[in-house]
């Protein structure tokens, strides 16, 4: 996999999707460093796949790659930036022992339908802070539809839920990815969504992943193929291997301990 790092609007559109009845018109970053976004290309080796698109992250872009992974480090960049009002509305409530979010990416999507439609898109979420940290530093993914209040989110995992680290990956969970830094011992969820039908005319979405409870081990989303059309409302797996084992070395899980204490001590 191949990630530019990258905050041109046109193209991230591009990257993005759009064609067949819904046309993007503008994308825009609403909060977070630039290092936090970019494009990707060529995640592509199984069992995970997924098509081209674009990818924020809570540290830098471009430590999403297999290389930050087999280099023998875990992407963990504090990038300095807020969360978002609309990150920590939607929290309390929605996502697992939630304090408060930090350093969210968060890229704004403006595009028409030329009829109304479902709007669907794939995507795939995910972090380091799985397995060490997974019920004390949720990260998170989020998307909201024409709007930023809590009942504008629209991405849920198989059980109803936000997607996060914990909830999440307690069922679609895979860690034997090799595209990506979200592999053995972390982990990663693919998910695809669709809407209700949307009205003909200009739509919103907004897409939020950050950082909760602290700043550091990153975590990201790759999102791809945003079109209209018909699909089941909701969210459900595609082409996620059933749960691998998760094999941990007494030193590794020692270490990010020790990180985790020094970074937020």
């Amino acid at each position: 996999m191949v990630v530019t790092q990258t905050t041109n609007g046109t193209t991230l559109g591009t990257a993005l999707g759009g064609g067949g009845g819904l046309t993007i018109n503008s994308v825009t970053v609403s909060n977070g460093a630039s290092a936090q976004f970019g494009t990707y290309t060529g995640f592509t080796l199984p069992p995970v796949t997924i098509g081209d698109g674009i990818v924020l992250s809570s540290g830098n872009a471009l430590d999403t790659t297999a290389a930050s992974h087999s280099s023998g480090s875990s992407p963990s960049t504090d990038e300095g930036q807020s969360g978002t009002a609309a990150f920590d509305a939607y929290g309390p409530g929605h996502i697992t022992n939630f304090n408060g979010s930090f350093d969210v990416a968060a890229l704004t999507v403006n595009f028409t339908l030329a009829a109304p439609s479902q709007v669907g898109f794939n995507f795939i979420f995910g972090s380091v802070e799985f397995p060490v940290f997974t019920s004390d530093f949720t990260d998170a993914f989020l998307a909201f539809l024409d709007g930023t209040a809590t009942a504008n989110q629209i991405v849920f995992d198989a059980s109803n839920q936000a997607v996060q680290v914990g909830g999440s990956f307690a069922s679609a969970l895979t860690t034997a990815d090799t595209n990506s830094a979200f592999s053995n011992p972390h982990g990663l969820v693919k998910l695809q969504t669709f809407t209700n039908v949307l009205s003909a005319g200009a739509h919103t979405l907004t897409f939020e992943v950050g950082d909760v409870n602290d700043h550091i081990l990153d975590s990201a989303a790759f999102i791809s193929n945003l079109h209209a059309g018909q699909g089941t409302v909701g969210t459900g797996g595609g082409n996620v291997p059933e749960p691998a084992s998760v094999g941990l070395v007494g030193i590794g899980i020692a270490g990010l301990l020790w990180a985790r204490r020094k970074f937020v001590s």
